[in-house]
């Protein structure tokens, strides 16, 4: 083959089809001279120096036709890997991840052929005000090939607003919407909320609003408190976010079954601001277990018990039955005594410290039946009669009948008070025990004269005639008989 001759200033005129012999060479190897054109082995693209004294390659333009991931959540920490298909990559290239006006390039581009290399990008990196993303690959030689339109959109998932942990304490007879739960999405996109991972909260008689994330209903009634735990869902699009809750369930104390036993009246008052008087269980310390006591929810207030009485006339309206003979003051535990039945003689429970005592009854002196008059004393633990009134009002033992301080009803009800309560009602002593007033038997007295014909109330025999006295006035206690023969005691 003959030796080329170069020739300066004519252009070259070749022949043949084979193709003109170009010079060859590495990177390395390039000429300094604007206008040489080679083959460069390194890029494996034909290469000329232009005027700029930068080269110029006929490496074709990469394309991007599809990746396959097209969301990213941008929330969720760590990093995306992205496999980006097209043609032309070569090694050493870049894929960038260019946003509406911002860009950023991949951690790492691995080359795996002419069609396909892999991205690895930091999540947090994608931001949902740039969605959606194109995806531009440059080689090392700086030619690029962007994809047409965005192919990665961004869509976190949602963030719950509410903290996980205790979202309600409710009563087992609540109604109503007990709890909200509240997540936000980033993105704008409609929330709906379930439980997931079990049925607990459907199991226990309440419902989650899909829509609203309002946890309503009547739960199940409980006999102790009850935690409800349950795994709450966020989903937004495609996403979810979990989060724990609970909601604490507990008895309604309100006297209404045994289980739901209280320990007063008064508390019951509180929990429910009831103004039904009737049978409510209690369970007061001192008591061997729950028992259905008669409660006043509204006098003075309300928060009576009922531990002493002789007639029902405010439960059904009888005054039926005779009086019982005996010492009956004190006898019996209360827990003990039936309920329903028109005498009970019981004692106020031992654990428990009375703050008042409510009694009611109807006398000569008196005309109404229902409601029956009532003087109210508030216990006083610096008065002796105060404190031996309570003594044996807890234990049933007798009382002396010795003067002590007098002790006045802190509020009295009376129809009428023809001769005015001696001393203006006050009390020197407290008695309980056989012939306290003189007849054959009696269960107590208070009294505010030792001559015992004006007492604050009286039950028993009342100068041999039977019945109970309650506010009487007069000279011959015999005439001052109870016509109702009606009186019942409470403790607050």
């Amino acid at each position: 083959m003959p030796i080329s001759k170069i020739r300066t200033g004519s252009n070259i005129v070749d022949s043949g089809t084979e193709g003109t012999k170009v010079a060859t060479g590495t990177t390395a190897q390039r000429g300094s001279l604007t206008g040489q054109w080679r083959y460069n082995t390194t890029t494996g693209f034909f290469e000329g120096r232009n005027a700029s004294g930068d080269f110029s390659t006929l490496e074709p333009t990469p394309t991007i036709s599809s990746v396959d991931v097209s969301e990213v959540d941008s929330n969720a920490g760590g990093n995306v890997t992205i496999v980006v298909s097209g043609t032309n990559f070569s090694s050493g290239g870049t894929i960038a991840f260019v946003g509406s006006s911002a860009e950023f390039n991949a951690s790492t581009t691995t080359f795996n052929s002419v069609t396909q290399v892999t991205a690895v990008a930091p999540k947090a990196s994608f931001l949902n005000a740039q969605e959606p993303y194109k995806v531009r690959f440059t080689t090392s030689t700086g030619v690029t090939g962007s994809s047409s339109t965005g192919l990665i959109s961004v869509d976190t998932a949602p963030t719950w607003s509410t903290s996980s942990g205790t979202v309600a304490t409710i009563f087992d007879n609540a109604t109503g919407t007990h709890a909200t739960l509240s997540a936000t999405d980033a993105d704008g996109d409609t929330i709906t909320y379930s439980e997931t991972g079990g049925s607990n909260i459907t199991g226990a008689g309440l419902s989650l609003n899909s829509s609203t994330g309002a946890i309503s209903g009547d739960p199940n009634d409980v006999t102790n408190a009850t935690t409800v735990s349950f795994t709450g869902r966020a989903t937004a699009g495609s996403k979810t976010t979990d989060r724990s809750f609970n909601i604490i369930i507990n008895p309604l104390l309100d006297g209404s079954t045994s289980a739901k036993a209280n320990t007063s009246a008064s508390a019951i008052k509180t929990l429910t601001s009831t103004t039904t008087d009737g049978y409510y269980y209690i369970q007061a310390s001192g008591m061997a277990n729950p028992v259905r006591l008669w409660c006043d929810m509204n006098t003075d207030g309300g928060g009576y018990m009922r531990f002493w009485w002789f007639n029902t006339l405010e439960q059904d309206g009888d005054l039926s039955g005779s009086w019982q003979s005996g010492t009956k003051f004190g006898t019996a535990d209360i827990s003990t005594i039936p309920y329903d039945q028109y005498y009970g003689y019981g004692r106020i429970p031992s654990g428990v410290t009375p703050t008042k005592l409510l009694v009611k009854g109807t006398s000569y002196s008196q005309t109404s039946t229902n409601p029956p008059s009532y003087a109210i004393w508030t216990f006083n633990s610096s008065n002796s009669t105060s404190n031996a009134m309570l003594a044996s009002m807890q234990s049933g033992t007798t009382a002396s009948m010795s003067n002590r301080g007098d002790f006045a009803p802190t509020t009295i009800s009376l129809d009428s008070d023809p001769y005015g309560i001696q001393g203006s009602g006050l009390t020197d002593h407290w008695g309980y025990g056989d012939g306290v007033m003189g007849g054959s038997e009696s269960t107590f007295d208070l009294n505010d004269d030792t001559g015992r014909s004006n007492t604050s109330f009286a039950a028993g025999y009342d100068g041999g005639g039977s019945g109970t006295d309650f506010v009487s006035g007069g000279n011959a206690p015999q005439r001052d008989n109870a016509t109702g023969r009606y009186l019942i005691l409470y403790w607050k």
